[in-house]
């Protein structure tokens, strides 16, 4: 998944060549997926291929949500080009390598991204799996918190995410350890750097009937 900082920022951008409404719910809406790590939700309810299509929003909210899984998948692809063959990792190494190159990416687009002004409207804290609403605000509560800190976030912004959502202090260490070495690489963090105008291109591709589909959400 990308980070909160990335996700806002992809959003916001998108906004503009979408019929956005009400932001707080758009913005709430492109963070709900994640929220899931702090209601227990299965991912499949979040994160199912069925999102992806344009004609899945029907609201504002929705259309975030939408939004959030197309941001995960283009940036998953550009990701794994630049990071090299990741299929010949163990899965769990090969999560802790792309969760470093995502927080490099995202600690740029924080430093881009007008993100103060996003976190006032990450209010709405809608339950459309059922959930429980104390978990989604918990979560939205908790990207506002971090990101309100420093711009751009520095590691420790991080560190209290990633145990805000329950994730156990050895995987963190090793996120850490991997961003370390990611770092030593100029050129690959100019590329990640430079990922999120490649996620907007990307973005652009779809076919003019798919664009007309979303914006045609009742």
């Amino acid at each position: 998944m990308a980070l909160p900082a990335t996700h806002i920022r992809f959003a916001a951008v998108l906004s503009a060549h979408l019929s956005v409404t009400d932001r707080s719910a758009y913005l709430s809406g492109t963070l709900y997926p994640d929220s899931r790590w702090m209601t227990g939700l299965e991912r499949g309810h979040t994160h199912d291929r069925r999102f992806l299509e344009p004609d899945f929003a029907s609201d504002d909210f929705s259309l975030g949500w939408h939004i959030h899984c197309v941001c995960d998948h283009i940036q998953s692809d550009i990701h794994n080009d630049l990071l090299g063959n990741l299929s010949q990792l163990p899965p769990d190494e090969r999560w802790i390598r792309v969760s470093a190159a995502r927080a490099v990416q995202d600690a740029n687009d924080a430093a881009r991204g007008e993100m103060f002004s996003h976190l006032l409207l990450l209010t709405d804290n809608r339950t459309p799996n059922g959930e429980s609403a104390e978990g989604v605000s918990a979560y939205l509560e908790l990207v506002g918190r971090v990101y309100s800190r420093t711009v751009p976030p520095v590691w420790s912004d991080y560190e209290a995410l990633w145990a805000g959502v329950g994730l156990d202090r050895q995987r963190i260490s090793q996120i850490e350890e991997q961003v370390k070495r990611i770092m030593g690489d100029e050129s690959l963090v100019n590329n990640l750097y430079d990922a999120f105008q490649q996620m907007v291109h990307r973005w652009h591709r779809p076919t003019v009937a798919a664009k007309q589909a979303q914006r045609r959400r009742k």
